[in-house]
């Protein structure tokens, strides 16, 4: 059989076309397998199991539900009284916040102030009755673990009135009971059979200001 040029021609011409358009396929091919996937953005990269918030950190919840308070300690230096502050949970009662601060108290001075409680006493409970009158109720180890003297008491005593009075408007006035009773003295010289108010005069004018 012979192939005559007019049909040889165009067969020639379109196998040409179509090996020109099979290469030129392949090199796009092979293009794209040489070149990488592009980088996930650190967005992209996250897990979606990971929380937004770990990854931009907020101020934890439990410090927006606290108050600052001050605490006055004995000054290492003469009787004067120091403030010290702290912080308690802002809890929804007077009386619980009250049981915190004088908590604090019992726990000491975290500067060089001396402490006013006796560590190893216990706050039993803390009542407040109408007038403003609180009624703070120790483990009789704040009689015997007290170093007693009349200073010492009286350090004690304000150290406490002025706290409460001081911090919470609602205290007008302090009581102090031991083992859920009235007690004459704390060691022979502070009544503890009547109430207290505030003395500020015997805070410092010039240390821990």
């Amino acid at each position: 059989m012979k192939w005559s040029p007019r049909v040889v021609l165009p067969a020639a011409v379109g196998l040409s076309v179509l090996l020109i358009a099979i290469s030129f396929f392949w090199r796009v091919d092979s293009r794209r397998a040489a070149v990488p996937p592009a980088a996930e953005t650190p967005q992209q990269a996250a897990s979606p199991e990971t929380p937004a918030l770990s990854r931009n950190p907020t101020t934890p919840a439990e410090e927006g539900n606290q108050r600052e308070v001050t605490l006055f300690f004995q000054s290492a230096k003469d009787d004067d009284l120091v403030p010290e502050t702290r912080k308690i949970f802002l809890t929804a009662t007077i009386t619980d916040q009250a049981r915190q601060v004088v908590k604090e108290l019992i726990d000491g001075p975290h500067t060089a102030l001396l402490p006013t409680i006796p560590a190893t006493a216990e706050v039993r409970e803390v009542y407040l009755a109408d007038g403003g009158t609180v009624y703070v109720d120790f483990s009789k180890a704040f009689v015997d673990a007290h170093p007693g003297g009349s200073s010492a008491e009286i350090s004690t005593i304000f150290s406490l009135v002025d706290t409460l009075t001081y911090n919470f408007p609602e205290i007008k006035k302090v009581r102090f009971l031991v083992e859920g009773e009235e007690r004459a003295t704390l060691k022979e010289h502070l009544d503890l059979g009547r109430a207290y108010v505030a003395d500020m005069s015997l805070v410092s004018r010039t240390e821990g200001r």
